[in-house]
């Protein structure tokens, strides 16, 4: 073999050598400390937008099999437990074998009785308080109009909503701020535009935890439910969007949360973009971005 043939082979080896220690920590990371998590869907609107990323912190609550690539089985339950607060932000495996990792808000722990009523959430027979601030939108559109300069759609309530750009909202010719309404970009050919108008409340639970919430009306689907019993090892989790959001409140579907199946945190917004950019238009990667959400803590 040649010094030259010698050189490739030492260059090469010590290529792959830094790769394979690359993917190494980078396992690491994501196992122990923080994994990256997108928001896919409404469900966490209007704190948690569609386009935003996150990162988990893994150390909070300690680790269970969820924290493995693949959810490998090397922990019976969880190792270094730490216990939830009511209030935070919490990814999670859905249901044991779901591929899919979810988002919500934790509302009640082992032995809490949840409820609503007509729209109010009831914790241990105690309403639990809500504040009115405003009126929110949240208004979906096709791809197709990501590029209009101004278009008008009519809310559900038939307000008049003129969008100027995707940059500036009006409201029957009122301007909007950029916390009254979110802009998400769907697929779809026959799919013409939708604006979702909605009450904004501020909701403070009984330790004191205050965040936004959103409600269509207090007579949706699961504004009036049975009482539910967390059980033990157990939790209660709901979207902020609560009109909007498969939770808890759906026992066939989704159901209460055992603990081994909390993967983290949700900490904080490292990155956040509307979806009018499809991914090989790399080109126009600049022009969706929400420069405001990024840093952001999560509350």
């Amino acid at each position: 073999m040649t010094k030259r043939n010698k050189r490739v082979k030492h260059e090469f080896t010590d290529t792959l050598k830094a790769i394979l220690w690359a993917i190494f920590f980078a396992i690491i990371i994501r196992t122990f400390l923080i994994e990256p998590f997108h928001i896919p869907s409404d469900s966490m609107i209007p704190n948690l937008l569609v386009g935003d990323h996150l990162f988990v912190s893994k150390t909070s609550y300690g680790y269970s099999r969820q924290s493995f690539p693949f959810s490998l089985p090397l922990v019976k339950n969880r190792i270094f437990e730490t216990e939830p607060e009511a209030g935070d932000v919490i990814v999670f495996k859905k249901i044991k074998g779901h591929p899919d990792n979810y988002i919500k808000r934790l509302i009640g722990k082992p032995g809490d009785k949840i409820q609503m009523k007509g729209g109010l959430l009831y914790i241990n027979d105690v309403p639990v308080k809500r504040e009115f601030i405003e009126k929110f939108y949240i208004i979906n559109l096709p791809y197709s109009l990501r590029k209009a300069d101004s278009l008008t759609i009519n809310t559900t309530n038939n307000q008049v909503l003129t969008v100027i750009d995707t940059k500036k909202l009006y409201l029957n010719g009122r301007l909007l701020n950029n916390n009254q309404y979110t802009i998400a970009y769907k697929p779809g050919k026959n799919f013409q535009g939708e604006a979702i108008e909605l009450n904004k409340y501020k909701q403070t639970l009984p330790n004191g935890k205050s965040f936004d919430i959103i409600e269509i009306s207090d007579n949706e689907l699961a504004d009036n439910t049975p009482e539910y019993i967390v059980p033990e090892n157990h939790y209660f989790m709901m979207g902020d969007n609560r009109d909007m959001s498969e939770d808890s409140r759906f026992l066939d579907e989704v159901g209460y949360i055992h603990k081994r199946d909390l993967i983290g945190k949700a900490k904080i917004i490292f990155f956040s973009h509307n979806n009018s950019v499809r991914l090989y238009e790399f080109w126009k990667y600049f022009s969706p971005i929400r420069y405001d959400r990024i840093l952001k803590k999560i509350k």
